[in-house]
């Protein structure tokens, strides 16, 4: 069955419930017929907290900071019905664009390096992260994902999730440093990147540690790709999964009706 077949019932029957979406997530070496496919139709964010991203080499970025909210659809084509999702970005590297994406994505990979692959050739280059850089990327992902659902949207809420991504960059990449105009935000990367990170993941329940990784769709592992993304929650059976799409539908019907202007961002 179809991992898309009973979306109608689902949302009838979830309708107005807060669950957290999930990608179901392949391993490492997984076949491509066990890898998922994801058609990425189209992004936005809020832009209104920028950083400059500064490293070795005179490497430089001005970015936007903060998670993007995707609508998607299973498979390799904007064929039946669409789910939203929340993507925390783990890549400096590369770019991507807002609006309007019609990206084909898959979850062959798992996290494990930084994606500093800047060449055509697949996977040259890329540092590999530690098992503790991951498991920290992935509370920050689950825990920012759960105050996004639920914190009302506020300044400090806007203030913390743009410190969660700034965060999951500098964990990814501790030779860089993430810098925001904004003294509140520069804190809370402080706060979600240090040693102690764990002392401020409260208020939002216990806190996982698994995410869902997705990339392009044969260009991941060279400098063609665009950015790679987590997102959290369980990996949840097919069967299942459905059922999880349907409660991320309130923050889905506010994306469906923005008018997506297609912007070239690094985020």
């Amino acid at each position: 069955m179809s991992r898309f077949s009973a979306f109608t019932d689902a949302t009838r029957a979830l309708k107005g419930a807060a669950v957290i979406a999930a990608f179901a997530c392949g391993v490492a070496l997984a076949t491509p017929g066990q890898a998922a496919q994801y058609f990425l139709q189209s992004a936005t964010m809020n832009t209104s907290r920028t950083a400059s991203i500064n490293g070795p080499g005179g490497f430089h970025q001005n970015v936007y900071l903060g998670p993007i909210q995707f609508t998607a659809f299973e498979g390799t084509d904007a064929t039946g019905p669409s789910a939203d999702f929340l993507g925390f970005c783990v890549d400096i590297f590369h770019s991507i664009s807002l609006g309007t994406l019609n990206l084909k994505y898959d979850d062959n990979y798992d996290l494990t390096t930084n994606s500093k692959y800047l060449t055509t050739t697949p996977f040259v280059g890329g540092t590999a992260l530690t098992q503790g850089q991951i498991t920290q990327v992935g509370r920050l992902v689950n825990y920012g994902t759960a105050m996004f659902e639920q914190a009302p949207n506020t300044t400090d809420r806007t203030n913390r999730l743009a410190g969660l991504q700034g965060a999951i960059w500098q964990v990814i990449n501790p030779g860089y440093t993430v810098t925001s105009g904004t003294a509140a935000v520069n804190s809370y990367i402080s706060a979600y990147s240090g040693a102690n990170y764990l002392s401020n993941l409260t208020g939002y329940g216990p806190v996982r540690s698994d995410i869902n990784f997705i990339t392009e769709t044969g260009k991941y592992g060279t400098s063609r790709a665009r950015q790679s993304f987590a997102f959290a929650g369980a990996i949840p059976e097919p069967s299942t999964w459905v059922m999880l799409i349907a409660g991320f539908g309130f923050a889905g019907a506010a994306l469906r009706r923005a008018r997506y202007q297609p912007v070239r961002v690094r985020v």
